[in-house]
């Protein structure tokens, strides 16, 4: 249960955010409240009681409310101790008598609690409500605001001695028995009844209950339930209310399943697990100048040093220097409508989490095209599981994504092995240019574009795993075969595609995919009987090119790098193959922006 001591720590550590709103409205929750999304109506009166409006706005408010009343369900009669659902308040007798005596007891320590109970004791709320010619209805939700001399904040939601008012009141009335906390170690009023609507996409979903006997529970001598790690009621509310701010204020979530990591002694948040390089570092740098980093091949290092000094930065000089921070990472998800799971947890000291970062960050990249520029990125989670297992199709696809990022998370944090399995699947995908079709049908050019670039970055990290470096600009001296039919690939690609803009003065490859690309997927299978196949059907692009000299040398010197019988292998290409089309197409284009190409073929 570290995890959940770890929370509890963050929320003291926290404290002087807890209760205030943060510029999207996500509040850290102080104990014993929760919040009401959408309450209906806010009823105004001033310090006596007496009536003075109705406000038919819908808000998300901060309420108080008691263990028994924040998991009410169905037809238990637990009354919140403030703002309620209008049974409580008059159309139900016997739960407006639960309502007044719950708020009797404490309504003396602060006038604002004290004028609501004389409003609600003369019970015209419902004649208020049509006077205000406001709709009454069940489970309607009723809020209060007192307006009192003086004082600037009348909605009671907004203001923090009330909370704090109800706060002494449940600690006067926890006085009694205690027992050992088993997260903080204290003797300490426990309880058995847990929070729930932790994440708002599975809001009936508990991490505890102690009815059960795989949540920490035993049956005793009597056969009764009792909790076998006995946690207390202020620890079980700091650790619950922290994970919930977690998951509302920087969480990566999918459907059920919410992943956070955080600073544990300041609760900041830390540089993206899923997130692409791009991503990281303009949340680092914040600057539009900075957002895209160019990625010609001199630059490479240069990337790498300004992403490095971005991670370890991450919008705060300060972080640089500090060697003793610690980061807590945590998966969750609902199993059930009822059921709520840690599914991945682990504790890093800062440093050790942001170097895991930057290394995926280095041995995971590719060039890309964005804006108009290119760069080098890592791609994001999302990005690399629609290489792996294509685009989001039927509910099954969220289970997929779920287990896939949780994958990627050890990839990452704990350094495994980037999946065989997990590559294999993005080349034979990709190797099917055709399979990339637009939404109103034909052939999507760059969205396969981006699909390469994404295997690229994933088949460079898998060989890194494996201890083969691949640099981001072109080996021309690599004598890999994959790597070698790659450029071969590129090459005659090139050929048909400069020897038709010649002729019709327009790039044209998004509308009409070269013979190496039809090909493609052959290649990959049976590269050498493939090959022939392509290079015949070059002869009248080559011939169009007056023999397309300078590209004949080319391949002569690629055909010069395979070992003996290399080149007759006609096994299945493998990742490396992509690698080198890609940095083949990359130089070609360099080429081309330089004049060098068509001088030479001129």
């Amino acid at each position: 249960m570290s995890w959940f001591k770890i929370l509890a720590d963050t929320y003291d550590n926290v404290s002087e955010i807890v209760g205030i709103p943060d510029e999207k409205g996500n509040i850290l929750l102080p104990l014993n409240h929760t919040t009401k999304s959408n309450s209906d109506v806010g009823i105004i009166i001033d310090c006596d009681g007496r009536f003075r409006g109705a406000d038919p706005s819908k808000l998300t408010i901060l309420i108080p409310c008691t263990e028994d009343s924040e998991s009410r369900s169905g037809k238990a009669n637990f009354p919140h101790p403030l703002h309620d659902q209008i049974e409580y308040l008059s159309t139900n007798e016997k739960k407006r008598e639960m309502y007044l005596l719950q708020l009797s007891r404490w309504s003396d320590l602060h006038p604002k609690v004290e004028a609501v109970r004389r409003y609600i004791l003369k019970n015209t709320l419902i004649e208020d409500l049509q006077g205000c010619n406001i709709k009454i209805y069940d489970k309607m939700f009723v809020r209060f605001s007192v307006e009192m001399p003086g004082d600037l904040i009348p909605d009671l939601w907004e203001d923090k001695t009330v909370s704090e008012a109800w706060q002494r009141y449940v600690k006067q009335e926890q006085s009694g028995e205690k027992a050992l906390c088993y997260v903080t170690g204290q003797l300490l009023p426990v309880t058995e009844k847990h929070p729930k609507n932790i994440n708002p996409m599975s809001a009936n979903a508990k991490l505890i209950s102690c009815n059960d006997e795989t949540n920490f529970t035993y049956r005793g001598r009597f056969n009764k339930s009792k909790p076998a790690n006995a946690i207390s009621i202020e620890a079980s509310g700091k650790a619950h209310a922290m994970l919930k701010f977690l998951i509302a204020t920087q969480a990566y979530r999918c459907e059920s399943q919410a992943i956070a990591a955080w600073a544990i002694d300041s609760g900041a948040a830390q540089p993206g697990i899923f997130e692409d390089s791009l991503g990281i570092y303009a949340n680092a740098i914040k600057t539009e100048r900075d957002m895209l980093i160019e990625a010609q091949s001199e630059l490479d290092l240069d990337y790498a040093k300004k992403l490095n000094s971005a991670i370890r930065g991450y919008g705060n000089s300060e972080n640089l220097k500090n060697d003793n921070g610690h980061v807590a990472v945590i998966a969750v998800d609902a199993a059930t409508t009822g059921r709520m799971a840690v599914t991945f947890y682990k504790e890093f000291q800062e440093n050790e989490y942001i170097e895991r970062i930057i290394n995926w960050h280095e041995t995971c990249r590719w060039y890309f095209r964005g804006k108009g520029k290119t760069y080098i990125s890592a791609p994001g989670a999302d990005k690399i599981i629609t290489a792996v297992h294509g685009e989001p199709k039927g509910e099954g696809y969220s289970k997929i994504k779920k287990q896939s990022r949780e994958r990627i998370l050890s990839f990452i944090l704990n350094r495994e092995k980037f999946s065989r399995a997990w590559l294999n699947t993005a080349v034979n995908r990709v190797s099917n240019p055709f399979s990339y079709d637009k939404t109103d049908g034909g052939w999507d050019f760059y969205k396969w574009e981006t699909a390469v670039n994404i295997t690229c970055a994933i088949a460079k990290k898998y060989y890194s795993d494996t201890g083969e470096e691949f640099k981001l600009d072109l080996e021309r001296k690599r004598s890999d075969r994959d790597y070698l039919y790659g450029r071969m690939l590129a090459i005659a690609d090139k050929i048909e595609s400069h020897a038709r803009y010649l002729q019709d003065k327009k790039s044209d490859i998004e509308k009409r995919p070269t013979n190496a690309v039809r090909y493609m997927s052959a290649f990959a299978t049976k590269p050498f009987r493939t090959w022939e196949v392509i290079y015949r059907q070059l002869n009248p692009y080559i011939q169009r090119l007056n023999g397309a000299e300078w590209y004949q040398r080319e391949l002569d010197e690629i055909m010069s790098l395979f070992t003996e019988g290399q080149y007759e292998n006609n096994k299945p290409l493998n990742g490396k193959y992509l690698m080198g089309y890609s940095l083949q197409r990359r130089a070609l284009k360099n080429q081309e922006k330089n004049g060098e190409e068509a001088e030479n073929v001129e």
